[in-house]
């Protein structure tokens, strides 16, 4: 029986109706994103941080109201599945030709699993896994610039700094090629004696806080070798006090741009409204990074969940039958249960259904310490998480024991539904190797070097507003790269909420030897000289700490951090090598 022309009129009203808010949303998503450009040029380093996280905010607040608006237009039929599945069917026809069709999708699928959550696993219903609603792959050629002649690297370096209509002049430009060609003597010598090279780059910047990148690859016309390049541009007042331009860095192979949009880093803001393009260009210059991870890099941190649901479907289907689910290694965690697979490059964190003392946190306590996390400029040292609810699993891949802690455990966030085991609420993170386990089988020279890094992390945490709380060393992990970063979040907060204060003496000896503190400690109290106690059992790594960051063992390091940060100084970290920096090539 077919159906009734109400129906029909209802579906395509309510296709309509979501289009159109995702119009919206994406239309003030790329205004604030427009505006970086202008905000790099004044150097206005506040407002940078302002509209990082007002962008952040578009996507939810505005599914909240086309969510009221589709209530009104569904009124009766809101729950009706024939509904919903003549909608999605509408709206892919909407959207069939649309730039930006996949990201229209996970709009739909927003809206469809916020009204309608205890159905999001219906997958029916949502843009998820079906090929024939994934649109071809388009061109990249109208995003890209080519150069097809320049004398060399260097020459091809200065006619691309040519292309971008920046506001404020170059310092001195003749210096910053100059000091380029040195960094290659060093780093890469080959590409300087090569004439055959093609450049090709993005024509839109990549700003993120101070610094603007621009994007490509050289192409050898030769040999068909392609390295894929960033160059890095920062601003500073000269000595009459103009914002002038200078070329900080030349940042090349697959390895340090694979650095550049790391997980630990902040988003970028890319002026184009062909993301969808971008993302497969990036995916050209980073085999290795997953499309989530680059769409996320980019501020679509919606849709890249949507990508990596597809990539963990992929990547089930890929394991063989044997690989099974187990808790991860390092520590168990008093408010996190993490479970991950051995070969997999990412853990799932899920809430316990109560906390170990002495933690006195709530559930809602610690997601919101993850939503500050996601809006804070994570400067490369806090590990980005995606969140979902209502993830299914395939139950029989649980190991036993992991399926007992889990039943026991977090109860509250899993249903078992035959094979499937739900998840209604789960954090993923990238996966890297908790510092007290890396540090067990490290040579004497890499734990040193990593416990210096651990103590920049901290530093530059602080810089950045954000206090780890809980700095006990499991807490911290090793990237692949080496690099220290920040993944558990409990008790993470803004460093100036905190009072640090010098431990009182004791005034008897009765004092001393009381197994509880004799002084009033206050909620927000941090007593810096006990950080040498997160090295329990760890001495030499606490004698590199104490040598190489002895001044967090005391108050005035917190203090003169706090008061930088409430007269505005935002720190300046880089995603590159301080070696690879053109500065130390000056003559």
């Amino acid at each position: 029986m077919l159906p009734s022309i109400t129906e029909q009129q209802l579906s395509h009203k309510l296709a309509r109706a979501i289009l159109a808010g995702f119009e919206s949303m994406f239309a003030e998503f790329l205004n604030i994103t427009l505006g970086a450009q202008s905000r790099f040029e004044r150097a206005a380093w506040q407002e940078v941080q302002d509209a990082m996280r007002q962008r952040l905010q578009i996507y939810e607040n505005k599914v909240e109201l086309v969510c009221d608006a589709v209530k009104v237009i569904a009124y009766q039929e809101l729950d009706h599945s024939d509904v919903w599945q003549r909608a999605k069917n509408d709206y892919a026809q909407l959207v069939a030709d649309h730039e930006n069709a996949l990201i229209a999708q996970t709009f739909f699928n927003s809206i469809y699993g916020t009204l309608l959550v205890q159905q999001k696993i219906r997958d029916v219903h949502r843009f998820i896994l079906q090929e024939k609603f994934r649109p071809a792959p388009k061109s990249t050629d109208n995003i890209l610039y080519r150069f097809t002649e320049s004398e060399g690297v260097i020459d091809g370096i200065r006619q691309v700094l040519n292309v971008f209509p920046l506001r404020i002049p170059f310092e001195n430009l003749e210096r910053d090629l100059k000091a380029a060609h040195s960094v290659l003597e060093k780093i890469n010598p080959v590409l300087l004696t090569k004439q055959s090279y093609v450049v090709e780059f993005g024509r839109s910047l990549f700003f993120r806080n101070k610094a603007a990148y621009i994007v490509g690859q050289l192409m050898d016309s030769m040999s068909g070798e392609r390295l894929p390049f960033a160059i890095a541009l920062l601003n500073r007042k000269n000595s009459q006090g103009n914002i002038c331009l200078y070329l900080d860095a030349f940042i090349i192979g697959e390895e340090q741009l694979s650095k550049l949009f790391g997980f630990a880093r902040s988003y970028f803001m890319v002026d184009t409204d062909q993301p969808v393009r971008y993302v497969d260009y990036l995916c050209s210059l980073l085999p290795n990074k997953e499309r989530f991870e680059l769409f996320n890099a980019i501020g679509f941190i919606k849709h890249a969940k949507t990508e990596f649901y597809r990539f963990k479907v992929d990547y089930t289907k890929r394991m063989p039958r044997t690989t099974q689910y187990v808790s991860a290694p390092g520590v168990k965690g008093m408010v996190m249960l993490v479970f991950t697979t051995p070969d997999s490059d990412y853990v799932y964190k899920v809430i316990r259904d109560r906390f170990r003392p002495p933690k006195t946190s709530n559930r809602q306590e610690v997601m919101d310490k993850y939503d500050f996390v996601k809006q804070a400029d994570r400067v490369g040292r806090l590990v980005d998480t995606h969140e979902f609810n209502y993830l299914a699993f395939d139950r029989q891949r649980f190991s036993d024991e992991l399926l007992e802690e889990m039943t026991s455990e977090v109860a509250d966030s899993i249903t078992l539904s035959g094979n499937a085991l739900i998840l209604k609420h789960v954090y993923v993170e990238r996966k890297v190797q908790p510092l007290n386990l890396y540090i067990k089988d490290a040579s004497e020279s890499a734990l040193k070097a990593v416990i210096d890094d651990y103590g920049r992390t901290i530093k530059q945490l602080a810089a950045a507003n954000i206090f780890p709380g809980d700095m006990l060393i499991k807490n911290f992990g090793v990237t692949r790269w080496g690099r220290v970063v920040f993944y558990d979040y409990d008790e993470i907060c803004p460093l100036t909420d905190c009072h640090f204060r010098a431990l009182p003496k004791p005034e008897n000896e009765i004092d001393a030897l009381a197994e509880q503190p004799w002084f009033d400690i206050g909620e927000d109290d941090v007593f810096p000289e006990q950080f040498p106690i997160f090295f329990a059992g760890h001495s030499q790594a606490k004698q590199h700490f104490d040598r190489l960051h002895h001044d967090l063992y005391g108050v005035d390091f917190w203090e003169q951090t706090q008061k930088a940060i409430k007269s505005g100084i935002l720190i300046d970290v880089y995603s590159y090598k301080e070696e690879w920096q053109l500065s130390n090539f000056y003559n």
